[in-house]
């Protein structure tokens, strides 16, 4: 390999000679002709590596749900599609008033069923890992938009799969059904209003709602978009921002006069009423005791506790910009009013629930955890860090501590057994501490902050395979 490598680099060498001082037209033209399709090629693998990294982790979570030793909602612990399962819950989410009001991801399963000839747990799978896909993309295409550059968007994409509500999406008690679709709405209707595309804004956001309703809290956080020249121009509550406020608002009207129809045409009135009275007994549920108590706390730490932290660590560091106090502002404001929500109207142990917020953050996440990826990436400085006893004591106390967190405290109401929650929550925890020792080690000596893994990168950049 060295071999060939050395001579890569003389026939380049020759190449730039021949090129250069003796200026030979055929070597000249073989250049330019060889620089042409290489940038051509460049072109092509950055266009086609988005899409693969979403395929990749798209079938890594479906391999994760079709496992034989865990049960998810496509399996139940089998390595076959669990049909009759899938089947009724669609039939419910069709019965259930609640969930019949959202008719957008059962018209497409069952749409699908019926094109392709195959059965309703097929088609589910098909058409929710499909969206899936199209989310990692839609957001990817929403990092381009807020211009964060290639690398960063990748990097939010890979953030967006690893976190809790999308690896163990069709997990119990996780029960995702409307959820994938939702976010491709979402990530598309926030690019639209990021490119002042009214229009598509109003479309994308009121297919959102129908989809699922808690949509309105993220039209909440929106109003902090408000755009820069209008916020110089008087208050955020003044009567000049009314236009834009209006139409911030617009899909939440579009969405009830769609929803009314809706709900009259099907008769869906007795069953809405009884959900709204029956909603509040939620509360004694995730308070019921103990345990119960725990999965509530721990079900908003899984899902918003690592994306809280580091965003944390980067507003104490760095000065966002106007851009990013939006998004964070949005995603402070939909947190306090879905957090309380759930709590009091709906079951915390459904995960998913707590995460709707997160929509602000991931289209951000890698300009909030550039810095702190390149630090984990950094292996020498853990040497560095841990020669300090002091360090290494600490390390071994609060590892110790968040081991009895992880599988003694928190005890999931679906068996841990059949999931992977308590290692999820212990691996979000221990990153947590190895990026505070290594953070308060570099600070202390930095001139040992050296990143011998992030220059791969920056010598992949001098080559321009990335911008």
């Amino acid at each position: 390999m060295f071999a060939i490598w050395r001579n890569s680099l003389l026939s380049s060498e020759i190449l730039k000679y021949a090129v250069c001082v003796l200026k030979i037209p055929i070597f000249t033209n073989l250049a330019i002709s060889s620089r042409r399709l290489e940038k051509a090629l460049l072109k092509i693998v950055k266009s086609l590596l988005p899409c693969l990294f979403s395929l990749g982790f798209v079938v890594f979570i479906y391999s994760i749900h079709m496992s034989s030793n865990v049960d998810s909602m496509l399996n139940e612990k089998n390595t076959i599609i669990s049909n009759g399962f899938l089947t009724s819950q669609i039939n419910y989410h069709k019965d259930f008033a609640p969930f019949a009001r959202r008719p957008l991801t059962t018209w497409l399963i069952e749409t699908t069923s019926s094109w392709l000839g195959i059965s309703m747990g097929k088609a589910f799978i098909w058409v929710n890992f499909s969206l899936l896909f199209l989310s990692g993309l839609l957001l990817y295409r929403l990092s381009m938009a807020l211009q964060l550059g290639y690398l960063k968007g990748i990097i939010n994409l890979i953030l967006y799969f690893l976190s809790f509500s999308i690896i163990f999406v069709f997990f119990p008690p996780v029960f995702s059904y409307d959820e994938p679709l939702q976010y491709c709405f979402i990530f598309a209707g926030l690019t639209s209003i990021l490119n002042k595309h009214w229009v598509g804004y109003i479309m994308w956001f009121t297919a959102a709602m129908i989809a699922r309703e808690n949509t309105a809290f993220v039209i909440l956080g929106i109003l902090f978009f408000i755009p820069d020249h209008q916020i110089t121009q008087g208050h955020i509550l003044d009567k000049r921002h009314l236009k834009f406020y209006f139409l911030v608002g617009l899909p939440v009207v579009f969405y009830m006069a769609c929803i009314l129809l809706f709900i009259e045409n099907k008769g869906l009135w007795d069953g809405t009423q009884d959900e709204f009275q029956s909603r509040f007994s939620c509360f004694k549920e995730n308070f019921k005791d103990l345990p119960s108590s725990v999965e509530t706390v721990t079900s908003i730490i899984v899902s918003l506790g690592t994306f809280i932290y580091f965003l944390i660590v980067y507003s104490k560091r760095n000065n966002p910009s106007n851009m990013e106090k939006k998004f964070i502002n949005a995603f402070i404001l939909s947190c306090a009013v879905n957090t309380p929500i759930i709590l009091l109207a709906a079951f915390s142990r459904e995960v998913r629930l707590f995460s709707l917020p997160l929509v602000f953050l991931w289209p951000l996440m890698a300009q909030f955890c550039y810095q702190e990826i390149r630090l984990l990436l950094s292996f020498n400085l853990y040497p560095e860090c841990f020669r300090n006893w002091r360090y290494s004591l600490i390390f071994l106390g609060l590892t110790l501590l968040n081991y009895l967190l992880s599988f003694r405290v928190y005890i999931p109401s679906f068996p841990s057994a059949d999931n992977y929650f308590n290692e999820y929550l212990f691996v979000s925890f221990q990153l947590i501490i190895f990026h505070l020792l290594l953070r308060h080690s570099a600070d202390r000596h930095p001139g040992n902050n050296t990143l011998p893994i992030w220059g791969i990168v920056n010598r992949l950049r001098k080559a321009s395979y990335l911008p």
